[in-house]
């Protein structure tokens, strides 16, 4: 049962299962943006680290100095990006790390009210890890890598967008749950569970 079920008649009267309609909408809709962007990040980026340390390897047979000197920067300036987009797919699919056992032993409505209060904790603390990201990216943004020359904030930058959409996904998941309870947290494919 989420917090809008069970309203009063009047209560519905002014609406509230467009509102609730418009609010999972938008939910979904953030979700499938943010899930596709994620997605493009992770395959955008392996592709490339695969292409440029295969050439790399050929780059060691063909040239008598051996590989192509920058190509060593490239893995460690994608590789953040692909981890952070890769957790938030996590979080948007639920495969990421969470201990769901207390959900079944408490009512409905317990189990409800702490699923929110996890979510809002979740929620300010990748945004204080945003903030804190972002002071120190600033800090760091004079240091260049020595062959590529790109700043030292490129993977904190990485770290930023984790955060944001991190805080963003438990948004929107805390917004389906409040509309249609605990079981709208999304559920994690069995076949991806190590136990």
């Amino acid at each position: 049962m989420g917090l809008f079920e069970g309203r009063s008649t009047s209560a519905r009267k002014l609406g509230p299962e467009a509102s609730q309609s418009l609010l999972m909408r938008a939910a979904t809709g953030v979700d499938a943006v943010f899930g596709w962007l994620c997605q493009a990040l992770v395959i955008g980026t392996t592709v490339i680290l695969l292409a440029v340390l295969g050439a790399n390897v050929v780059a060691r047979y063909a040239f008598a100095q051996g590989g192509i000197e920058w190509i060593s920067e490239v893995p460690e300036q994608l590789f953040p990006w692909m981890i952070a987009a890769g957790i938030v797919l996590a979080v948007q699919r639920g495969d990421h790390i969470a201990v769901d056992l207390i959900y079944k032993a408490l009512s409905k409505r317990a189990a409800l009210f702490l699923v929110l209060a996890i979510l809002v904790l979740i929620i300010v603390a990748y945004a204080v890890l945003f903030v804190i990201t972002w002071q120190t990216a600033d800090i760091v943004s004079s240091q260049r890598s020595p062959l590529l020359g790109i700043s030292g904030s490129w993977g904190y930058y990485a770290l930023m967008f984790m955060a944001a959409g991190t805080a963003l996904s438990s948004l929107t998941i805390m917004i389906k749950v409040m509309v249609r309870g605990v079981s709208a947290l999304p559920a994690a494919n069995p076949e991806d569970s190590p136990i």
